[in-house]
């Protein structure tokens, strides 16, 4: 993975304040699919009748023994009770906590509403988009396997993938529990897990896809496992192939011979650069460990003239 790839550079900076700027240029993906999913929603109650849209884009009896349904496991995750506000209302609300970073909690600020680290911001729009799709299809296959006879609709498996992964990222960053009780994000993560784990067992209240939920939580673990602790993208599985095609007929630099001062003022450079490259990975590894709210004033300003750097180099 190139510089302009790793988590630095793909962050704003923050303002004077300490709160995380919005992107500029293109429009968050957590907020097209907080459109999409309120869009679908709305059409169903209005434009079609008996709610035909969302029994079209639902997971159904029988989804896993005929093929020609499978994208079903996809269109789901965008289907929500035409009878129950609560049920979109609640999956959007977790979106817009987690995947964009609006949240009650302690912020730089003291306690209240702020804009902070986010899951889409941690993976970079692509790869968030990629995760929460690969989620919502994986939960939806799980609950097929156990429930082969119980339909299902709704984000949230995708959603609850989302809040455990925010979870792995930031376990020691406090929110409010239910908005009163602060709690870190490894025992929020925890509880919603261990309820899944009790609602799925029989213990709860009955109609919610528990296992689907589950099944988003260790689809977020194995991602943190495999991918995003050793900075890699679940992209590059899909974009390898093609960056290796081009480089056969990539064209081969010319040969060029250097004068003695020219290699002696290169090596010079190269050991400034080694230099500051042991300092940017160390300081990566803290923000692995304590997130952007851990760092210190000296590391933010360092990543950022990283960041300048490296989108420099590679204009």
């Amino acid at each position: 993975m190139g510089f302009q790839d790793r988590d630095y550079n793909r962050y704003e900076p923050y303002d004077d304040y300490g709160y995380l700027r919005s992107r500029k240029g293109s429009m968050s993906i957590t907020v097209c699919l907080i459109i999409i999913n309120f869009g679908l929603w709305l059409a169903n109650g209005l434009l079609f009748t008996n709610n035909s849209l969302t029994t079209i884009l639902s997971v159904v009896p029988g989804t896993l023994n005929t093929p020609e349904l499978w994208w079903k496991f996809l269109t789901y995750g965008f289907a929500h009770s035409p009878s129950d506000f609560w049920h979109i209302a609640g999956n959007m609300l977790g979106l817009i906590m987690f995947g964009y970073g609006i949240m009650l909690g302690l912020g730089p600020g003291g306690i209240g509403f702020f804009r902070g680290e986010n899951v889409e911001h941690q993976l970079g729009r692509t790869e968030y988009l990629v995760f929460y799709l690969l989620t919502i299809m994986f939960s939806g296959i799980v609950h097929a396997v156990f429930n082969p006879e119980i339909g299902c609709l709704g984000a949230s498996g995708g959603v609850t993938g989302i809040i455990i992964l925010y979870a792995l990222f930031y376990p020691t960053k406090t929110l409010l529990l239910w908005g009163i009780l602060p709690l870190p994000m490894w025992a929020i993560g925890l509880i919603i897990v261990f309820m899944d784990a009790g609602g799925a067992s029989g213990v709860g209240k009955g109609g919610i896809a528990y296992i689907a939920h589950l099944a988003g939580a260790g689809f977020a673990l194995l991602y943190y496992l495999f991918f995003a602790q050793y900075r890699r993208k679940i992209t590059d599985g899909f974009t390898g192939w093609g960056n290796n095609f081009r480089k056969m007929f990539k064209r081969k630099p010319k040969l060029h011979t250097y004068k003695e001062n020219e290699t002696k003022n290169q090596e010079i450079k190269s050991e400034k650069d080694e230099e500051f490259e042991k300092r940017l990975d160390e300081i990566l590894g803290r923000y692995g460990k304590v997130g952007e709210a851990g760092l210190t004033k000296e590391e933010r300003e360092f990543l950022q003239r990283a960041s300048k750097k490296y989108r420099n180099k590679n204009k």
